[in-house]
């Protein structure tokens, strides 16, 4: 099921708004992420093979924050455009009412893991950049931005997941099977 044309009352409403804006930058910078890091890569490939001299922060740099920004930014608009993984085994077997609650709960608890880990990640990143914490290398690239990223997308998951269990919980009134 897709997110993108939800009908949701009152002050959920105006959360998956705000949550559907995070959700669209994000995965624009995502988007830009890959962009860049494939630039990148053509002309380290190019400077190596053609020029004999690649580019010595290429790998770091694209491994450490592009690759990650990437995937996790992601996150949160995949779940709302219904493209993510999910696994429909027991989902089949449950009528329509039971499903409901199920992913009401499930949905409950995925946003406690999650925004567990956002907090998580947020402080790991307030600690990396109060410290100065780095990556070795030929350039010193700052930790901090990684776990920004990882807090963002998990943060914004976290919402999704919020306001689709909420939307489960509703939906439940109209059900009839």
């Amino acid at each position: 099921m897709t997110l993108t044309t939800l009908a949701v009352p009152g002050p959920l409403a105006w959360l998956d708004r705000a949550v559907r804006y995070v959700e669209n930058l994000l995965v624009g910078v995502a988007a830009l992420m890959i962009v860049v890091a494939m630039v990148v890569t053509c002309v380290d490939v190019f400077l190596r093979y053609v020029l004999s001299s690649p580019l010595s922060w290429s790998f770091d740099f694209i491994v450490l924050y592009l690759l990650p920004g990437s995937y996790f930014l992601a996150f949160s608009y995949a779940l709302r455009m219904g493209t993510h993984l999910k696994v429909d085994y027991f989902g089949e077997r449950m009528n329509d009412r039971v499903q409901g609650v199920v992913l009401f709960i499930v949905g409950l608890a995925s946003v406690v893991l999650f925004a567990y880990i956002a907090w998580f990640y947020l402080q790991e990143g307030w600690h990396a950049w109060v410290d100065g914490d780095v990556m070795g290398g030929v350039i010193p690239w700052p930790m901090w931005p990684a776990d920004i990223l990882v807090f963002l997308s998990c943060g914004a998951f976290a919402l999704r997941l919020l306001t689709t269990s909420f939307h489960q919980l509703l939906a439940l009134g109209g059900s009839r099977t």
